[in-house]
C-alpha cells in the first residue's frame, strides 16, 4: 500500500482527486491537507508517507518552500508538485529541490494515475511546460524512444543507456501500451506528434 500526502487549499478539488485516484489505484491511500501547517502536522505525527505532493500556491506559503522543509526534515519522503501551470521556472525549481515530479492539473485522472504509478517504480515525471501533458513517459522510456528515432537498434540503445537488451524490450512494451501503438515506428511517430521527443 502506497501513501501520498496531498496538499491543496481547494477542498472540492482535493477531495475529488483523492476519490478518483483511490478508485483507479486500489493500493493507494491518500492523506489530505489544506495547508503547509496541516501537512507538517501529519508528518510530525509520524504517519508513513511515500510521496508528498503539493500544489504550488498554498495559504501563506509557497508549495516549493514546503517541499524544501520536507526534504530537510524527512529526507526519505519523495516530493512532487501538482499545479495548474508547470512553467519552465517551476519545473527547474522542482528539479533543483530534488523533487521527483512536477505534474499539471490539466492531466485527466487516468493520466495522473499513470504518472503516479511511474513515480512508485522510482521514475521521475516532469510535465513539459510548452505542451499539453501527454502520456507519463519516464525519462528512461523517452531515451529509448530518442535512440529509436536516431535509428539505433535495441542492442545499441541498451549499450548507450547501460542496461540490458531485455530491459529495453520491457520498456518498449510499456511505451506501446502508453502511446497505444503496435510497433517502434508508430511509437516514434506518435511521440513526435505529442512533442515527447526533443
Amino acid at each position: 500500500m502506497a501513501r501520498i500526502l496531498f496538499i491543496d487549499d481547494h477542498p472540492l478539488y482535493r477531495a475529488g482527486l483523492a476519490l478518483a485516484l483511490e478508485r483507479s489505484m486500489p493500493d493507494l491511500e491518500i492523506v489530505l491537507a489544506g495547508s503547509a501547517a496541516e501537512a507538517l502536522g501529519v508528518l510530525e505525527q509520524g504517519v508513513d508517507i511515500d510521496l508528498c505532493l503539493s500544489d504550488l500556491r498554498l495559504p501563506g506559503e509557497d508549495g516549493l518552500a514546503l517541499l524544501e522543509t520536507v526534504r530537510v526534515r524527512w529526507p526519505s519522503v519523495a516530493r512532487g508538485v501538482l499545479c495548474a501551470e508547470p512553467t519552465a521556472a517551476v519545473v527547474a525549481r522542482a528539479r533543483a529541490l530534488g523533487c521527483v515530479a512536477c505534474l499539471s492539473k490539466a492531466r485527466d485522472m487516468d493520466d495522473l494515475a499513470a504518472a503516479l504509478a511511474l513515480l512508485f517504480t522510482g521514475e521521475a515525471v516532469f510535465d513539459t511546460p510548452d505542451a499539453a501533458p501527454g502520456p507519463a513517459l519516464s525519462e528512461r522510456r523517452r531515451r529509448v524512444l530518442e535512440g529509436a528515432a536516431r535509428g539505433l537498434s535495441n542492442k545499441e540503445i541498451a549499450r548507450e543507456l547501460g542496461i540490458s537488451e531485455r530491459t529495453v524490450k520491457d520498456h518498449w512494451a510499456g511505451i506501446f501500451g502508453q502511446l497505444v501503438v503496435g510497433n517502434r515506428a508508430e511509437a516514434v511517430s506518435r511521440a513526435h506528434q505529442l512533442r515527447l521527443l526533443g
